[in-house]
Parts: C-alpha cells; structure tokens; sequence
C-alpha cells in the first residue's frame, strides 16, 4: 500500500489535470486530504480494544476504502445539482466543482491505488467483507496472442479469482498505528514516505504540475512578469478611439 504522502500528492496530479486554470491551492488542499482521507481507517483498529466499539481490528483497507462512500458522496452532490442546489446556491460553482473533484480523487487515488496493488483494498466493504488485491498482467505473444491474468478461474470453471485476500477476520493490513493484531507494545513504528522509485517522482511531480496547470491560464503578458513597467495587462492593451462626447443644443 503506497504512503499517504503518496496518494495525497497523486491526487494532486489529478485535480490539477482535471481543472487545469481553475486549479488553485484551496483546489490542492482538498485533492490532497481527499487522496490521504482513506488511509485514516487505519486509526479506527485502535478502537477494536477490550471494551472498545464493537469493530473489527483489520479496519485499515476496508472502512473508509468502501467505494460506497464516494458513491453516495456523489449522489448527494448530483442530486442536489439537479433539484435542492442549497449546495451550490452556498458555495457557487466553483464549490460544486470542487467537491465532484474531491470524490473523483477520493475514489480513483485514494481507493483504487491501493486496489491495484497488493496490498489491496476491501472495496465492497461492510455488503462484501474481502480484501482484493487486483494485479496482473496483459500481454501479446506470438504463440498465445492475447494473455491476461487479471481474471482466472479454477479447472472447472466454478471459481473466478480477481484478486481476493480474504476477509477482516483473516487479513490485516499494517499501519504505523497498528503495526500488528492485538497489544503491539515496543513494536517499531515505521511512517513511510517513498518505498520506491516511482512514488519519489510522483511526490516530486505534485508541486510543478499544479503550478503549470494553475498558470496555464495566465495571459503570457502577465506570466512574463505583469510588464516591466509595472503596468497590468489591461493597460497595455490598445486604446478604443472614441468620437467627440454628445453636446447639448
């Protein structure tokens, strides 16, 4: 399962490539708590204590990595598009835009990243309990033509395997705050921020790419540096000539 950090700043990437000139920095802040927001079930096994709310202790990768959460976020945002709009009527279209963002990113970084990986996710959480860690591989060969592994079935045809890990009861995921089933004591707690190459570019990445898309809809004029005279674009646009001013009789 990539960082947090990771995910916060892939969902960054996305916002940016999704707004382009409306992306500012209120637009990154809610990209990036919505990619990191699904990490945060990870807190809720510490619950699952003697005496403690009656959850399971393998929270991290179900709870809050349930695509019905995003579903339902984005149900309420369409419909009230369509009939209420108190939301829009509050925050204008910029808030309504902002928020349909927030559930792509929420849904795309924040579930599917861990989804496709293997890791996994327990995406059909509480309906479906099983963690699914969706990896393969799709190939051309010259002797088979087209290979996937994505989807495979046993002998008989009777079962599909799509990735399955297992249920809360069997699977669990760790997570700096709960680094192992049951009392975890002087266990090492680790906060990764990078595990590999690729995460390091894209944490990398983030901060220039939503700075090209805010800018990209900057007139060059101003991007060159607002006129080195100091004057506005505006102001060096070309005057309108205007006949003489009406006079009374």
């Amino acid at each position: 399962m990539p960082p947090t950090v990771v995910h916060a700043a892939l969902g960054v990437i996305l916002a940016a490539a999704v707004l382009g000139p409306a992306f500012d920095r209120r637009t990154a802040v809610v990209a990036a708590l919505a990619g990191a927001a699904p990490d945060l079930d990870a807190v809720i096994g510490l619950l699952a204590v003697p005496g403690g709310l009656p959850v399971p202790e393998s929270t991290h990768g179900a709870v809050l990595h349930s695509v019905f959460l995003p579903g339902l976020a984005a149900f309420a945002v369409y419909v009230d598009a369509r009939r209420g709009r108190r939301f829009r009527g509050r925050y204008g279209s910029a808030g309504v835009r902002l928020a349909w963002v927030a559930v792509l990113v929420y849904a795309v970084v924040g579930i599917g990243l861990d989804l496709f990986n293997i890791a996994a996710a327990n995406p059909l959480w509480p309906l479906h309990d099983m963690f699914y860690g969706i990896i393969g591989q799709i190939q051309f060969t010259n002797q088979e033509l087209f290979v996937q592994t994505y989807v495979r079935f046993d002998v008989d045809g009777h079962a599909v395997y799509v990735g399955q890990q297992g249920d809360t009861g069997s699977r669990f995921l760790r997570s700096p705050f709960n680094p192992t089933r049951g009392p975890d004591g002087d266990v090492e707690r680790t906060f990764a921020v990078v595990d590999s190459g690729w995460q390091l570019l894209v944490l990398a990445s983030a901060p220039a790419i939503g700075w090209t898309a805010a800018r990209s809809g900057v007139p060059a004029a101003v991007t060159a540096g607002d006129a080195a005279d100091g004057t506005d674009a505006d102001a060096s646009a070309p005057a309108t000539e205007e006949g003489p001013a009406p006079t009374d009789d």
